[in-house]
């Protein structure tokens, strides 16, 4: 999976099929319908679903490839409040060029840390004028830390569904023994979505997001694309593949910023009650 094609059909017939089969079918209560971007609901107190992800990065300057997993086990504690518990990997293969002028091929693999999230409901898409939420999620690893927050709000109007995330991120890096780089991630998330069957949804996805350090906007890019999903009798699944649209912060008077950003990012979901 090194080109933004192939990306695209593998991730895209994952759920094609899985949408052709679940047209007739019933649609979960916790369905997620956009891959980035989050909607108000949550569990129902007690119940329990878990979630593999899989997120693939492919583009840059000179080759790369990155696939993040994250499994979450994910408990609904009250009417308005829920808590998950995910387990993150990262597998990457990138050029690297050395102090020599040469470049090289290097492959990476870690258990890139433990996050702990926190999600409360302040009002329902259906039934208030606008739902809401507010998220909040932390993450430690062997290199580094990383605390984010979200403000979600999304409606439903008959056969659309609206959503949008207001996020911030900070991250701290442990380069070195007593050395820590920080930075902070900026970004809204839009998503819009058609329900073609009650178990199935059309959509788009817009993500433009910005990176902070030391003060200075180091990177700006705008991703959007196609998102898809279905919904089964206790389980459902999505997916979006998302391009990166425009940099106005590129460098070098171009389109995309590849420096800092990736020229493809997908995502596929599932979630299993359990």
């Amino acid at each position: 999976m090194n080109t933004p094609s192939t990306v695209c059909r593998f991730l895209l017939c994952n759920l094609i099929v899985s949408a052709s089969l679940g047209v007739t079918s019933l649609a979960s209560a916790t369905e997620r319908h956009f891959t980035y971007t989050y909607e108000s609901g949550v569990l129902s107190p007690g119940h329990v679903e878990l979630e593999p992800w899989t997120t693939v990065r492919v583009g840059r300057e000179d080759f790369y490839s990155r696939i993040d997993n994250r499994l979450e086990f994910e408990l609904g504690l009250t009417q308005r409040l829920q808590t998950s518990l995910y387990f993150n990997t990262s597998a990457t293969a990138a050029d690297v060029t050395n102090a020599d002028g040469i470049k090289a091929r290097q492959r990476s693999f870690e258990l890139s840390g433990i996050s702990s999230e926190w999600k409360f409901k302040l009002s329902d898409p259906m039934a208030d004028a606008l739902g809401s939420a507010l998220y909040l999620e932390g993450t430690y690893g062997n290199s580094e830390a990383e605390l984010e927050g979200k403000l979600i709000l999304d409606k439903r109007i008959k056969s659309l569904l609206f959503a949008a995330n207001l996020v911030g991120e900070l991250e701290w890096e442990f380069a070195e023994p007593g050395e820590t780089h920080r930075e902070a991630t900026f970004e809204v998330d839009l998503g819009a979505a058609y329900f073609i069957t009650p178990s199935v949804t059309l959509g788009l996805e817009l993500r433009p997001t910005a990176i902070v350090e030391e003060g200075e906007v180091e990177s700006i890019a705008i991703y959007g694309g196609p998102t898809l999903s279905t919904a089964f009798q206790g389980w459902w699944a999505a997916v979006s593949v998302l391009p990166q649209l425009y940099s106005p912060k590129n460098g070098e008077g171009g389109t995309f910023d590849l420096e800092h950003n990736e020229r493809v990012q997908a995502r596929i979901l599932l979630g299993v009650q359990l």
